[in-house]
């Protein structure tokens, strides 16, 4: 419990630590009570406030619970009405943050769309579910522990998200009246990289973060699955494209010489537009052998035409309805 008679001091200590619930006097300081409770809302949103107010005052009631205020509390005080009114807060505060908790948990397991995208999803909704003030998840990349969604992580942050992926368990860190938490992000029991968040007040109960490191850790097993199946439909594109080409290149060699031939044959008759029609029979030929060579780039793997775009795109539609397996050796402590 601690008690402030300036505005700016409770604003100050809402800053480094956030409270289970306030008892805001309706004249606390030179500031107006429902300014500084906006205020408190601002830095703490769905932190309960109690405000003491004049019995009596009907008017004032209204509007602080027009304001937000979870509750008030006439004056001159009754400790008995204090302590229930307190007690009934402090319930319905847990009961809020577990609510918000589960929605931003569903919220995270009903993401789906590129890993970019749902790995920041997941970094919102811990942000969400913990009241912190920064989130960001951490993965390997070439052996280096990388930032890959999430708030800019200061040094912090990225300290303790390195100790939880390089231990394979959580850890916490305290910094000036704020704590760092950071969970691994486990896949087949291997620590892959770490989900890690930072917020006022002393540390809590990392098992808050394992659910969303668990979906961070399906996002990427999910990822490197769909990069297999496209590397294993490339493949066999690639093979299918080799028969392709061989069976093609053969007759559009036979028809370019025949065609040229024809052209030289026209044109000792002088039958230019017959000519005209051989050069055009040539022109088609070269585009089929153009179509013929994006089959072949497209088998090595260095292919960059249209033809290369539109397998890219089908097997980005065909991927993206491919449902999830459900997580198969992924998970998160």
């Amino acid at each position: 419990m601690a008690f402030e008679r300036e505005p700016a001091a409770a604003l100050a200590r809402l800053a480094r630590r956030r409270p289970s619930v306030v008892l805001l006097a309706f004249e606390a300081g030179s500031a107006d009570g429902f300014a500084l409770m906006r205020a408190m809302h601002a830095r703490c949103p769905g932190l309960p406030v109690l405000l003491l107010v004049p019995r009596g005052a009907d008017d004032c009631v209204a509007q602080a619970i027009r304001e937000g205020a979870a509750d008030c509390v006439g004056k001159p005080i009754v400790p008995e009405e204090i302590r229930a009114r307190v007690s009934a807060s402090l319930v319905a505060g847990a009961a809020a943050r577990d609510r918000a908790g589960l929605e931003a948990l569903s919220a995270a397991l009903a993401l789906s769309g590129p890993l970019a995208a749902v790995l920041e999803g997941v970094a919102n909704a811990a942000r969400a579910a913990t009241g912190a003030a920064a989130s960001a998840v951490f993965l390997f990349e070439d052996r280096r522990l990388a930032r890959v969604a999430g708030d800019a992580a200061p040094a912090t942050l990225a300290a303790v998200a390195a100790e939880a992926a390089e231990t394979g368990v959580p850890a916490a860190r305290a910094v000036e009246n704020r704590t760092v938490r950071s969970v691994p992000v486990l896949i087949e029991g291997t620590a892959s990289g770490a989900l890690a968040v930072e917020g006022p007040g002393p540390a809590a109960d990392a098992g808050a973060l394992a659910p969303f490191a668990a979906r961070v850790a399906l996002a990427v097993v999910e990822d490197r699955r769909g990069s297999d199946v496209r590397r294993a439909v490339g493949a066999s594109l690639g093979r299918l494209a080799t028969q392709i080409a061989h069976e093609l290149n053969n007759p559009l060699g036979g028809l370019k010489l025949y065609a040229s031939l024809l052209e030289r044959s026209l044109a000792q008759d002088g039958l230019e537009r017959a000519r005209e029609i051989a050069r055009k029979v040539a022109r088609a030929v070269d585009d089929l052998a153009g179509r013929v060579a994006e089959i072949r780039a497209y088998e090595r793997g260095v292919g960059t035409g249209p033809l290369h775009q539109l397998i890219e795109r089908c097997l980005d539609e065909c991927l993206g309805r491919r449902k999830p397996s459900g997580g198969e050796g992924a998970g998160g402590t």
